[in-house]
């Protein structure tokens, strides 16, 4: 059909299917744009942050004995009592940097009694006591249960457990049951 044919009838000719194609892929590009635009802005940084504090429960300390040298035994009497309060939180995979930046306190442990509202620990050693902690046993008051990855405490086992100066106990996979892999994330930290 020519020019002067398609001006007096009106008639356009078809249009091809890839405009179509081309449409429906740009379309497709900006939407995912978007999308990502919005998840880049939503991004939590502190995430992949290893210097970010890891949430953990909040815990009283509160001394009965004097505190020892970081490095000796436990031998004081008495006791160290920590409350551990629970708290929403996300965790980050844990680090012998930042417990060894972050923890006032560190010791190996093991359960000696456990009740649904306590759990008594007594102390093979400390690793670490900065004013705080150095007694021979550590009473922990538990919370009810908690969105913050914490011990189960089991009478008869070993566990390894720090808190910060401002007397919270460091959840998050810092204080737990004594494994090969924490022992090591201790030693790290406090050597």
């Amino acid at each position: 059909m020519s020019e002067r044919q398609r001006a007096t009838t009106g008639l356009r000719p078809p249009r091809s299917p890839w405009r179509w194609v081309a449409a429906v892929v740009a379309a497709a590009v900006v939407l995912v744009a978007i999308v990502a635009s919005f998840g880049l802005l939503s991004a939590d940084d502190s995430a992949e942050d290893p210097e970010a504090a890891p949430p953990s429960p909040t815990a009283t300390v509160t001394e009965t004995a004097p505190v020892p040298s970081s490095s000796a035994p436990a031998e004081g009497a008495g006791a160290t009592e920590l409350t551990v309060v629970a708290d929403a939180a996300r965790c980050i995979p844990p680090t012998s940097k930042w417990l060894s930046q972050n923890a006032a306190l560190a010791f190996e442990g093991t359960a000696e009694s456990v009740s649904e509202s306590e759990a008594v620990l007594r102390v093979k050693t400390w690793m670490y006591a900065d004013g705080v902690g150095g007694t021979d046993t550590v009473r922990i008051i538990l919370p009810a249960p908690s969105t913050i990855p914490m011990p189960e405490f089991e009478k008869g086992k070993t566990y390894l457990v720090a808190a910060k100066g401002d007397a919270k106990v460091i959840g998050c996979g810092y204080s737990d049951v004594k494994a090969a892999k924490l022992q090591k994330l201790y030693t790290a930290a406090f050597k």
